[in-house]
């Protein structure tokens, strides 16, 4: 459980840290982007759950992220049209930009690749690869803090500009709060679907999936 947790907080540092590291602009940027992702928060866990699971071959996982699978799913389904109420539709919600003219076929390749990128690989890793390891070890919320800090943290390199404590400081104040949401719905509730909508719906909101579809 240690060395699992060890590994996983390790390759969400190296990810973060590779990318602040290096040149921001260009094609260059966005490839080194999907090569490090890949690689830290996907292939490396996978090794090491590859690894783990071969050694304790025959015994019981302590580590069990369906053990809530029967729960209703009314609950979160819930909190999701109140998020989503609050975020798109309320008077608190931030204005959308317009679609320009773009292939709307290439539009919505692209949100596809974007969505299993960002929204699923980094919900499975952050939330549960690491998080759910974290929660064995530390407890519920020591678990939430740390992996949304981690995941907070990477956005520096895509969304910073340059001053290192204002991007610090933007970072956690935006997407560490949204890492803390996420992560309790997960520790709540153990529904990966909750979690991976989300944070679909945060990168692509509903205005913009209608404007693709009837642009």
């Amino acid at each position: 459980m240690v060395v699992q947790s060890i590994v996983l907080l390790l390759s969400g540092i190296l990810f973060a840290v590779s990318l602040i590291t290096i040149d921001q602009q260009g094609l260059h940027f966005q490839l080194y982007y999907l090569a490090f992702k890949l690689t830290t928060l996907l292939f490396i866990p996978l090794i090491l759950l590859l690894i783990y699971r071969k050694m304790t071959a025959g015994q019981q996982d302590s580590i069990s992220v369906n053990s809530r699978s029967r729960r209703h799913v009314i609950a979160p389904l819930i909190v999701i049209v109140v998020w989503g109420y609050l975020k798109f539709y309320s008077p608190i919600a931030q204005p959308e930009g317009a679609i320009v003219g773009t292939d709307t076929t290439e539009l919505l390749l692209l949100m596809l690749i974007g969505f299993m990128i960002n929204s699923v690989l980094e919900e499975v890793f952050y939330r549960v690869w690491l998080q759910t390891r974290l929660e064995a070890l530390l407890g519920r919320w020591p678990a939430i803090l740390l992996a949304s800090l981690l995941w907070s943290i990477w956005h520096i390199a895509i969304q910073g500009n340059g001053q290192w404590d204002i991007d610090v400081a933007t970072v956690i104040a935006n997407h560490g709060v949204t890492g803390l949401f996420l992560g309790y719905m997960w520790a709540r509730y153990r529904k990966i679907w909750v979690i991976i909508l989300i944070h679909g719906l945060m990168n692509a909101s509903p205005h913009f999936l209608l404007q693709i579809l009837f642009h």
